[in-house]
């Protein structure tokens, strides 16, 4: 029988919520683009590809959420670099209406790696502790 996992911190649970609420926003951007696609004559590839793209990362997101909240580190990572390869060149770039959204991304990738978080992932999927060694010892 499985061990019950540890009750889940504050920061976590936060970044769950907004996780959920950042896939649902890239689903309705996604649907916004491929709509917009339709009436658009001359970036129609363009209107649907980053459709294509935010729809992806949005599915994405979403597949990912479970195993976050069982606490699996692969999950934390793979949201962190989402977050990050997608945030920070939409925050830099300042795009009006995708700012929002990837300025909360950054937020989340933030609140999965405080201390609260960290020590959750920790009880879940211990890591072992790697040992100070020096040059030439044993």
């Amino acid at each position: 029988m499985a061990k019950p996992l540890p009750p889940r911190p504050f920061t976590l649970r936060a970044a769950v919520v907004l996780w959920l609420v950042i896939a649902v926003l890239l689903l309705i951007a996604a649907g916004t683009f491929i709509t917009s696609s339709a009436v658009q004559d001359g970036d129609r590839a363009g209107f649907i590809g980053l459709g294509a793209l935010f729809g992806a990362l949005a599915v994405l997101q979403l597949l990912l959420l479970v195993p976050l909240r069982r606490g699996r580190r692969s999950a934390r990572e793979l949201l962190s670099t989402i977050g990050i390869i997608a945030g920070v060149p939409i925050v830099v770039r300042g795009t009006p209406g995708l700012s929002l959204v990837a300025g909360a991304m950054l937020v989340a990738v933030l609140l999965m790696w405080l201390p609260q978080s960290s020590d959750y992932f920790q009880l879940t999927q211990p890591k072992a502790r790697k040992r100070l060694r020096l040059p030439g010892s044993r």
